[in-house]
């Protein structure tokens, strides 16, 4: 009777170990490319706008004129956050541009807030940006990137469990 309780008792660390060491997880779901959590430098003097004060900040990096591929970006970005339903408040597009008075991109994209790209930027900001579209947290953290030619349904997928999990913004 003691044996039965001990064995009883052993078997979820043998459990356990057997599943540490013989059934090695296969990694994340995600679409995009996670990226360390850490802060970004000039973020804070770069999005000082209030009206992105505790948003997730989707970020186009475009240092020239909006091209083609950029547009479809920035229509896979604007499907994706409509695709969010009510949690797509939390979320706001941003276009880095070199000309952020431009007509045709107001115009195609209404929701998107163009930015002028500071001649100062740090390489470290520069070099995330230039992975693709990347995802700002409300604190400052670079999150995720996706790349500029990524597809509606998985971009949305991702988001949307970030903004299922996420309690900021």
């Amino acid at each position: 009777m003691i044996l039965l309780v001990a064995l009883v008792c052993a078997a979820p660390f043998v459990s356990a170990w057997t599943a540490y060491y013989f059934y090695k997880p296969e990694g994340g779901q995600s679409y995009g490319t996670l990226l360390e959590t850490k802060p970004l430098p000039d973020v804070g003097v770069l999005f000082a706008d209030p009206a992105l004060k505790g948003k997730w900040r989707l970020v186009h990096f475009e240092p020239e004129v909006c091209a083609e591929a950029c547009q479809q970006s920035l229509f896979v970005t604007r499907q994706a956050r409509t695709m969010l339903g009510r949690e797509r408040e939390r979320l706001v597009r941003v276009a880095l541009v070199a000309n952020p008075n431009e007509a045709a991109l107001k115009v195609t994209h209404p929701d998107v807030m163009p930015m002028a790209v500071p001649s100062q930027m740090s390489g470290e900001l520069r070099a995330a940006l230039n992975k693709g579209v990347l995802l700002i947290d409300p604190l400052g953290n670079q999150v995720m990137v996706w790349p500029n030619d990524a597809d509606i349904k998985k971009l949305n997928r991702d988001l949307g469990r970030l903004m299922k999990a996420s309690r900021i913004g």
